[in-house]
């Protein structure tokens, strides 16, 4: 009776609070509430995470940090709190009455619950071991002179245990206390028997023995001759034993060269109108890809095959994986692509521009002549553009970037995406991106407002291809003028572009001069013409046959006013004064 009512007084005692020889590391949790329990693991946490974990290595005395954010520590303070504060609590009466027994005669330890990145920690532990390991030598097998041969400088090493010094970090993470970790290096003795090494070295000459390994493509054969398999074969210890095993870089590396010669991007047909008609001026391309994770599994399943008695794997010849990829359009049907007639045209005049401006216009055009478009497809001026770099042809000229001209690669490719933006309003294609200039630009006025600026990677010039039919676009240019033209199958649809409507003129403001040191004295520049500021406005209005609005949008365009920009000299000398005459 008397033993009942005193653990009735100590579960009544510790109802709502921490059992007996409760710890967590070293820290005695014993009669807190649930609330100043939480509060000691959160400011356990806050001092853990800003402190760093010191490792010190016994034989060098060198020292070694890691901050707790460097390997993603988070701790889970309410899991953790929930773990502790359940002991003798929430469970079936009888489990609970163990455990609260349990606790007055045995120490509990807890541990803090939480996550890290394991491969950065692992990746620093490397890095130390790195510094400090002097590994062992053994037996090991190298390729010269056309075979394997065996080196035997063997001597003993030292290193650090890793697994050992990842768990006692581990402990203090959990224990959520930071002190020094010493470690120490130990000491590794060569293991590999002599027998063992002799056989690997047999293996690995029976490997060369078998010659050459061929792989086949289909449309060619690719040769691993006997120096390129011997690097290939390396060894590795396994306790006793001396394992051959496959340089995985170098097999990389050779199969990658594989699929350089392989591999080919499928290429779309590009189509043309000649005398009303469409032809084809450039073929369509199958594409090609080889797998190459499946190459490097089949040269290692050949390679050991050539010493792994009753295999049925061919020891030496491979034949490559290669897929294949269908480009969207073909050169072999050109009729299903509705390609009948002009659904709408736009010109632009690049009159008085400079030499290089012109280069990149010409460049430009004829990477978007002959682009065919899916119905639903969206064309990106950007995207069928690519590169824009002197690697691409394109000659440095004066572009608007950041609200200032400058010269860059392809400046003057916004005549092209200008010219785009009229000829698909004028088809009635679905404008879904487009930007006005920072300034009004002569090239493409009149009229104003109905200009559209690119720069890689944005802004880009975009349009859907909301017809049934497949479109074709081809560009000409006669003289100082550019054309884009569409071509598919008309659907009735009537295209209504109102006039620009322009407002809120602003005059430039005064010209702006900056001294520079490269003009003489005196001598004036004139880098940057004047610009009247202005806004536009005009509706851009779509209708299907029954009356459906495909698109009905307003473009609202805004100028800035911009100053004459001039480069000017050094102030010129004051003329000498003229001495009075003598009287």
């Amino acid at each position: 009776m008397t033993v009942l009512l005193v653990f009735a007084g100590y579960s009544m005692t510790y109802s709502s609070k921490i059992y007996p020889n409760q710890y967590i590391g070293e820290t005695k949790l014993t009669g807190l509430n649930q609330a100043d329990l939480t509060k000691l693991i959160k400011k356990q946490i806050t001092v853990f995470g800003g402190s760093t974990l010191t490792l010190r290595n016994s034989d060098t005395g060198k020292s070694y940090e890691i901050n707790p954010a460097e390997i993603g520590l988070n701790y889970d303070l309410s899991a953790t709190v929930e773990s502790i504060w359940a002991v003798g609590r929430n469970k079936s009466p009888f489990k609970a009455l163990k455990e609260q027994i349990k606790a007055v005669f045995n120490r509990k330890n807890h541990f803090a619950i939480y996550s890290l990145n394991d491969d950065l920690l692992n990746q620093k532990i490397v890095a130390v071991a790195t510094e400090l390991d002097h590994p062992e030598k053994d037996y090991s097998i190298y390729y010269s002179d056309g075979k394997f041969q065996l080196s035997t400088d063997r001597k003993a090493g030292e290193r650090i245990d890793q697994v050992d010094v990842s768990a006692q970090i581990k402990k203090q993470i959990s224990d959520i206390k930071i002190k020094t970790l010493s470690f120490s290096l130990k000491k590794y003795q060569p293991q590999i028997a002599l027998e063992n090494a002799n056989r690997a070295l047999a293996d690995a000459n029976k490997i060369l023995a078998n010659g050459d390994l061929v792989l086949k493509s289909g449309t060619a054969d690719f040769t691993a001759d006997m120096d390129t398999i011997g690097g290939f074969i390396v060894s590795e210890p396994n306790d006793d034993d001396l394992n051959l095993v496959l340089n995985s870089e170098r097999v990389k590396a050779f199969v990658s060269q594989l699929a350089t010669s392989i591999n080919v991007v499928p290429r779309d047909a590009k189509l043309t109108i000649s005398d009303g008609k469409v032809g084809v001026f450039q073929l369509s391309q199958t594409g090609k890809t080889l797998d190459e994770a499946k190459a490097l599994t089949d040269i290692q399943s050949a390679l050991f095959a050539r010493i792994n008695e009753g295999t049925t794997v061919d020891a030496k010849t491979i034949n490559l994986v290669i897929s294949t990829g269908q480009p969207d359009v073909t050169s072999d049907d050109i009729s299903k692509y509705g390609i009948n007639e002009v659904v709408g045209t736009g010109t632009t005049s690049f009159y008085n521009s400079p030499s290089n401006r012109v280069h990149n216009i010409t460049i430009g055009a004829a990477a978007i002549n002959g682009v065919l478009l899916k119905p639903g497809e969206t064309f990106s001026t950007l995207g069928h553009l690519g590169k824009i770099d002197a690697s691409t042809g394109y000659l440095p000229e004066l572009v608007i970037k950041n609200d200032k001209t400058v010269p860059d690669f392809g400046g003057g490719l916004c005549q092209v995406s200008t010219t785009l933006f009229r000829a698909a309003m004028n088809s009635g294609m679905k404008i879904t991106e487009r930007r006005n200039h920072a300034y009004r630009v002569s090239y493409y006025e009149p009229p104003a407002g109905m200009d559209a600026t690119i720069f890689d990677p944005s802004p880009d010039f975009k349009f859907v291809n909301n017809f049934s039919s497949y479109i074709l676009i081809q560009s000409q240019i006669v003289g100082t003028k550019l054309t884009f033209t569409f071509y598919g199958t008309k659907d009735g649809r009537t295209v209504v572009t109102s006039t620009p409507v322009v407002s809120n003129v602003v005059e430039p403001p005064a010209p702006v001069e900056t001294a520079s040191d490269t003009l003489q004295p005196g001598e004036k520049k004139l880098v940057g013409h004047s610009h009247q500021g202005a806004t536009t406005d005009f509706q851009y209005t779509v209708k299907a046959t029954d009356g459906t609005v495909l698109q009905d949008k307003g473009f609202h365009s805004v100028y800035t006013a911009i100053a004459e920009q001039w480069l000017v000299g050094p102030p010129a000398p004051a003329p000498a004064e003229t001495p009075p005459p003598t009287p």
